[in-house]
């Protein structure tokens, strides 16, 4: 009779190769079962994640077969019997020889390596001759080094989920293992994104999120706007309390209820483990039931969130306490929107402690005295905050300041008040904290204050601040829709000079108007600012002045040393008038971006800005929705970008876009592919053609003889 490698006969060998399929055989041993007091003859299968007990005689057929997932212990009570109990049954093999025996401990020991890395032939082994226990820890240390330098595509997550699918006895989805093995893996991505999965059956999503238990790859699970079931909510949970790499957690607006709030803390509170630090479950009914049990659970937490996010989850102020812990488990709370009062109190006070870096709060959230005093308590001591966002709340920015100047000024670098109220009684005085504050803060990059109707005095505290303030820079300073008017204005002027920490300034929409052109002076002998907003002050009756103003801007970009790199006048509505500013593009040496949307410049506009187009070489961006454009101006500037090889960046004006094709489809459809492919151009492009050269070295003319729209032009048309 005619033997396979393994002993068995290759009558045999067929038998179990058509029996078994498409399935991938490891080994094929020659057992003896024990069957209650006897020994009976059988052949014992082992594929990668299962092994099967097959009869000796034909037709070959499976009687029995275990998950390797399934084993909880193994004992070998002699040479060459192996006991291998599971959840189910027990299993004594008796095989033919020690070296037999080995091999089938082995197998099933670094397999389960693979899908659990810090298990160990010594939690399986409970008997063993110490001989074959050296033997096979050997092979285990060895695999064990093979898996750290090689542990396959995404630390081995098609592995496990493969092993997953033969225990449940689902269909392997070879489209989960080709996403994670091929784009995942050649992209380096970290982030486990269910919406790339979601068109599938929720027990494959399910057994997907299986999958990242034991997975040391993975480091934030992303879901927004897809409803969890039950089935996917379950295995969420047990993930949860088996990870211990999972670092972020996503799962917005996810039809979530406040049991899953309370099962989630209890996985949590069991997996002492977990690197979980950020935490997102915005938009979920978890209501002050969930919020309650999450808080309990983070009181408790010796490990510190850094965010955490509660926004839209239908949180009222019955809520007792807000989820934050006393050792500073929590840095970015963000509670919901509140339909009466939502009460921080000791959600913030003495309960993020210095390991908080971000708290933010959701627009509209309403602070009850004990919850601002919490706030301003907490802020008033050494913390190392970065990240402060209560926009849209009504937060008093007077009493703030004071906890800002005292407790923040080392590490806050991002401050968003807009929306906010200034105060919420009426002062003679500015508090002296703002300026105390901006004179001592050393990390800011950002101060966002819009719609805040700051007084004047208050932003002369602010600039006077920063006048003394050496330590910062680049700082982008928000100060639009403040309602400033000619006092804010004053101020501005008076102290923008010397405010040189200042590089992003934003006073659109502000009732500038009539002060124009002086603050637009003021801002030209800043010599730090790099990026200006203006938008939404020009409401100026008098043609002459509004050209007046409109030149001085010009005059400000085409100075030999102006810093300006970036200029918005959106929204503006200077329709013709904008041609002021399109005029001279064509000398301008240091504008890389520039925002003319929402100025009704029409063709005639869009004609002045591609003959710009042909002639500048500095700018990089444009943006020019809103414009009334229709099909004919946007050939051309199509036709225009076809010779400029500088311009990047020109977001698609969809709202023209859509009217224009309303009215011209085949022209217009025409022109946008020409301009996107213009641009693609030249965002490939390496080397420039000689005429950009020449253009680059510099053009001899002036503006009013660059572009002949508007000859040597001083007044508006009369049709402004």
């Amino acid at each position: 009779m005619a033997l396979s490698p393994g002993g068995i006969p290759c009558h045999l060998q067929d038998s179990i190769t058509a029996l078994l399929g498409s399935k991938e055989i490891i080994l094929v041993k020659p057992v003896q079962l024990q069957v209650k007091s006897k020994y009976e003859d059988d052949i014992l299968v082992l594929t990668p994640w299962r092994a099967y007990v097959l009869q000796v005689l034909l037709p070959g057929r499976v009687w029995s077969s275990f998950s390797f997932l399934e084993v909880r212990e193994i004992t070998i009570q002699e040479p060459s019997l192996v006991v291998i109990d599971t959840d189910t049954a027990s299993y004594a093999f008796r095989l033919v020889s020690l070296d037999d025996l080995e091999q089938v401990v082995s197998h099933i020991t670094m397999s389960l390596k693979k899908v659990f890395p810090d298990s160990s032939p010594g939690k399986l082994l409970k008997k063993y001759p110490p001989s074959l226990f050296e033997r096979i820890q050997r092979i285990t240390d060895s695999l064990k080094e093979m898996l750290q330098k090689n542990q396959g595509p995404c630390g081995g997550f098609s592995e496990t989920y493969a092993a997953l699918c033969d225990y449940n006895g689902f269909t392997f989805r070879e489209e989960i293992q080709w996403d994670v093995d091929n784009i995942y893996h050649s992209q380096d991505c970290r982030e486990f994104n269910l919406l790339d999965f979601a068109h599938l059956e929720s027990r494959d999503v399910a057994l997907s999120i299986t999958a990242l238990s034991f997975n040391l790859w993975f480091t934030k699970l992303y879901c927004k706007d897809f409803r969890l079931n039950l089935e996917i909510s379950e295995q969420l949970l047990y993930m949860l309390s088996k990870s211990v790499k999972l670092e972020e957690l996503v799962l917005e607006n996810s039809g979530l209820k406040f049991e899953f709030a309370q099962r989630m803390a209890q996985a949590l509170r069991g997996n002492p483990d977990s690197a979980l630090s950020t935490i997102s479950l915005a938009g979920n009914q978890l209501e002050d039931k969930g919020i309650t049990a999450f808080s309990q659970h983070i009181e408790k937490r010796t490990k510190g969130l850094r965010s955490l996010n509660f926004s839209r989850t239908s949180l009222t102020a019955k809520a007792p306490t807000a989820p934050v812990d006393s050792s500073g488990s929590c840095g970015n709370s963000v509670f919901s929107k509140a339909p009466k009062e939502a009460t921080l109190g000791k959600s913030i006070a003495g309960h993020f402690g210095q390991a908080a870096n971000s708290i933010s709060a959701s627009p509209g959230l309403a602070l009850l005295p004990r919850g601002r005093r919490s706030l301003h308590s907490f802020l008033s001591h050494a913390n190392s905050v970065s990240h402060l966002n209560l926009a849209g709340t009504d937060c008093a920015l007077d009493a703030l300041f004071g906890a800002l100047a005292i407790g923040c000024c080392a590490n806050l670098a991002h401050l968003d008040l807009s929306k906010t109220v200034y105060s919420h009684k009426k002062l003679r005085d500015v508090p002296p904290a703002i300026k105390l504050f901006f004179s001592k803060a050393a990390a800011l990059r950002y101060v966002g204050l819009a719609c805040t109707k700051l007084p004047p005095e208050a932003v002369r505290a602010l600039l006077q601040g920063l006048a003394y303030n050496s330590q910062i820079s680049d700082l982008h300073l928000d100060l639009s829709s403040c309602e400033l008017r000619s006092a804010g204005a004053q101020v501005i002027q008076d102290l923008i000079f010397d405010a040189n920490a200042i590089s992003n300034l934003d006073l659109s929409d502000n009732g500038f108007d009539a002060d124009m052109v002086t603050l637009v002076l003021a801002i030209g002998r800043s010599k730090s600012i790099r990026h200006v907003s203006l938008g939404k002050n020009f409401n100026i009756k008098s043609k002459d002045n509004l050209a007046d103003v409109l030149h001085r801007i010009v005059q400000l970009t085409q100075e030999d040393d102006c810093p300006l790199q970036s200029l918005s006048v959106a929204e503006s509505r200077l329709k013709l008038g904008t041609n002021v500013l399109l005029n001279a593009l064509g000398s301008n040496t240091s504008l890389s971006t520039l925002d003319i949307s929402g100025n009704t410049i029409g063709d005639t506009g869009a004609k002045m800005l591609a003959k710009a187009l042909q002639i500048n070489t500095k700018l990089r961006t444009v943006i020019w929705d809103r414009n009334n454009t229709t099909a004919h101006g946007f050939l051309d500037v199509a036709r225009a970008l076809e010779r400029n090889y500088t311009l990047q960046s020109m977001p698609l004006p969809m709202s023209d876009v859509t009217q224009a094709y309303r009215s011209n489809p085949e022209k217009t459809e025409g022109a946008v592919h020409k301009m996107q492919s213009f641009l693609a151009r030249n965002q490939m492009r390496r080397t420039l053609p000689k005429q950009t050269f020449r253009l680059q070295q510099g053009i001899v003319t002036n503006s009013s003889e660059q572009v002949r729209g508007i000859p040597g032009q001083s007044h508006l048309p009369a049709s402004l």
